[in-house]
């Protein structure tokens, strides 16, 4: 694989560039569903701290420059204020940790470089400073970003069934 392109127009790109097109199509669809995740934060907010509509502007204003961490903190802090009121937030802690859980995979892919080695195997590199500065390179399996975006759609779930007191399930499981 190369990572130069020789194209005539601006905006088409070579197939496979800068990896393989199924990775590709993997990590945008792990994206979409990540934007789902991030937006459906939002909307709980606005929800739990007790507008009307998930989409009224005072609660998404209050909300729409904050980072996604705040999000969830947010989103937990008012489930266990609420919890003893509204029953069905109790398990809260539940669905917060499929959400994080959801957050550290949807990084590992969106923050690092994902490139083709010489041999043809997409790879990951990382960087680590804390503490100590550390580097790493691992094989990239096309499952392993399935998984994470399997996992986002589940933590959205969570929120959702959380928030409405619903209980959907992922679609593979209906």
């Amino acid at each position: 694989m190369t990572t130069t392109q020789k194209t005539a127009k601006r905006g088409e790109f070579n197939a496979n560039w800068p990896i393989p097109d199924e990775y590709l199509l993997e990590l945008g669809r792990m994206i979409s569903m990540w934007g789902t995740l991030e937006s459906g934060t939002a909307f709980a907010i606005s929800k739990l701290a007790g507008y009307d509509s998930p989409m009224d502007p005072r609660g998404l204003t209050m909300v729409a420059h904050s980072n996604f961490q705040q999000r969830v903190d947010i989103v937990s802090s008012l489930c266990g204020q609420l919890a003893d009121e509204f029953p069905h937030l109790k398990d809260y802690e539940k669905a917060i940790k499929m959400i994080k859980a959801a957050q550290t995979g949807r990084n590992k892919y969106a923050h690092n470089a994902l490139s083709v080695d010489e041999d043809g195997l997409v790879k990951i590199a990382f960087m680590s400073a804390r503490g100590t500065f550390k580097t790493s390179v691992e094989v990239v399996r096309l499952s392993e970003i399935k998984e994470v975006t399997a996992k986002i759609h589940e933590a959205e779930l969570a929120l959702h069934n959380l928030i409405t007191g619903a209980n959907h399930k992922p679609l593979w499981e209906r």
